[in-house]
């Protein structure tokens, strides 16, 4: 809880969390600012003071128009977004002193849905860890056959299901930073996600797959290709109510005039392709299309995130793309992703080699820095196991203090980067005075991407993203101790 405060106090946004009685439990920087009051000054006051209609305001969840008056008693004309319960929470999403147009807070909702969406999927992510962490322990330590394996293997597929759709929150602003891009056949893709599809598809909805005639191949990663796929072909069985057909087609390579239309006569790359997903069903009105790919926004009432268009319009966009959404109530919709293709065949990836072992220790020493009890218990547990001697710490300051004090010293420190206090990464400058040779694993259910890098280029070993299964973390601190492993 103690990330999630820190990250309300310091969002762009402004906003304010009232009683039902109307005093002011909580305001942040921007709400003060806005009415020119100081933070002390707004905590604990009645918010009838700063906002005299109150009760006629925040009568009903939903957006409203509000009059705040500031600190020199001035009217500031404002729209907020209220959420009543036992409590109610106001966010600001418009505001203007008299005379002046409303000054929408578009650019700063979205940093706010982001920083939100990263502090939550962090506390997700380490609950996640203790989970995977745990079972896949249970899993190699207890004997094949045993009477509780279909009970781990249900733990653990729920938990995966977890850990995709918290990756999925993390990704819809951006890519994962350790993600690296790679050139992935699009045909092979669409393949495998029509044998994973087959079953969510209703039997009275036609799943119409065409590959393309030419190869399809992009520079990207193929899991983010895979949830481009199959987030639009869930969107459109959803929008298909009885028989439908969806149709799915990979166009490459496109004319000339097509490509300039979009991205005007100088393209990023010399050839593009197009993946094309239709449905029959009921189509989208203007304002449905024009609030897409908004993040969080959904037609499905309580079934959907309203991330999925979000995140594709991110993956899209980042890999060099457009899209294209040709749609009219009643008439069926066109998602047309349009993609840059690669052409040097000679930077066709070879990835795709699983077969990750268990890699165990050969007595090595190693210290824990987690301030997650769960996640700090979990990898002790896992590697001790494997072999190794293992010592946890509970936040930076008492890690830092661990190692300075170890007389056989370490050979390599695992790190969490998002602890309270002493940061990861200021933890890890310190231990990197003390011995610059130290090999250090950084972990992190979410970390700014600079922030990682950052710590990377400053000689960390590593990076491994929250959750984590044994064998990952297994292959990694072999590959921080020197010892890197083979796939097979």
């Amino acid at each position: 809880m103690d990330v999630i405060r820190s990250l309300l106090d310091s969002l762009p946004e402004p906003f304010c969390v009232l009683s039902r009685d109307g005093e002011c439990l909580h305001a942040n920087m921007a709400f003060s600012e806005l009415l020119s009051i100081p933070l002390e000054g707004l905590q604990h006051c009645n918010a009838r003071e700063f906002w005299p209609g109150l009760r006629e305001s925040t009568g009903c969840n939903g957006e409203h128009a509000a009059e705040f008056l500031d600190a020199n008693g001035r009217s500031i004309t404002a729209r907020v977004s209220c959420v009543v319960s036992e409590i109610i929470v106001v966010r600001v999403l418009a505001s203007a002193a008299p005379g002046e147009s409303l000054q929408l807070h578009h650019k700063q909702r979205l940093e706010t849905l982001g920083l939100l969406a990263g502090g939550v999927a962090h506390d997700f992510n380490n609950v996640l860890t203790g989970i995977l962490g745990h079972v896949a322990y249970l899993k190699h330590v207890l004997p094949e056959p045993h009477s509780s394996s279909e009970s781990l293997m249900a733990i653990e597929e729920g938990a995966l299901k977890a850990s995709a759709l918290t990756q999925q929150i993390l990704n819809f602003s951006k890519l994962d930073a350790s993600e690296e891009l790679e050139s992935v056949d699009v045909d092979q893709v669409l393949s495998r996600i029509g044998v994973l599809l087959k079953s969510a598809i209703p039997s009275d909805i036609s799943l119409q797959l065409h590959q393309s005639s030419e190869g399809f191949s992009v520079l990207g990663s193929e899991v983010h290709l895979a949830q481009i796929l199959i987030n639009l072909i869930i969107n459109a069985r959803d929008a298909i109510t009885g028989k439908g057909v969806i149709d799915v087609r990979l166009l490459t390579p496109l004319a000339e005039e097509e490509v300039h239309e979009l991205f005007g006569s100088e393209p990023a790359a010399k050839l593009y392709g197009a993946l094309e997903v239709s449905d029959t069903g009921s189509g989208m009105s203007d304002e449905v299309k024009q609030r897409l790919f908004e993040p969080y926004f959904t037609t499905k009432n309580q079934a959907g995130t309203g991330l999925g268009l979000a995140t594709v319009n991110s993956i899209v966009t980042q890999l060099g793309g457009a899209i294209q959404v040709f749609s009219e109530t009643g008439q069926g919709t066109l998602f047309r992703v349009v993609l840059p293709l690669v052409t040097d065949e000679a930077t066709q990836s070879s990835a795709g080699a699983d077969g990750l072992q268990i890699c165990g220790g050969k007595g090595e020493r190693i210290l824990v820095i987690d301030d997650e009890d769960a996640v700090r218990n979990v990898i002790a547990l896992s590697l001790s196991h494997l072999g190794y001697e293992v010592d946890t710490a509970s936040s930076g300051l008492e890690g830092f203090e661990r190692f300075s004090a170890a007389e056989d010293g370490y050979h390599l420190v695992i790190l969490d980067l998002l602890m309270p206090g002493l940061s990861g990464e200021e933890t890890f400058t310190r231990l990197r005075a003390v011995d610059h040779a130290l090999p250090v694993l950084i972990v992190s259910g979410f970390s700014s991407e600079n922030v990682v890098q950052r710590v990377l280029a400053d000689g960390a070993r590593d990076f491994i993203q929250k959750p984590f299964s044994i064998e990952v973390l297994s292959e990694k601190v072999r590959g921080c101790l020197g010892d890197p492993v083979v796939r097979s």
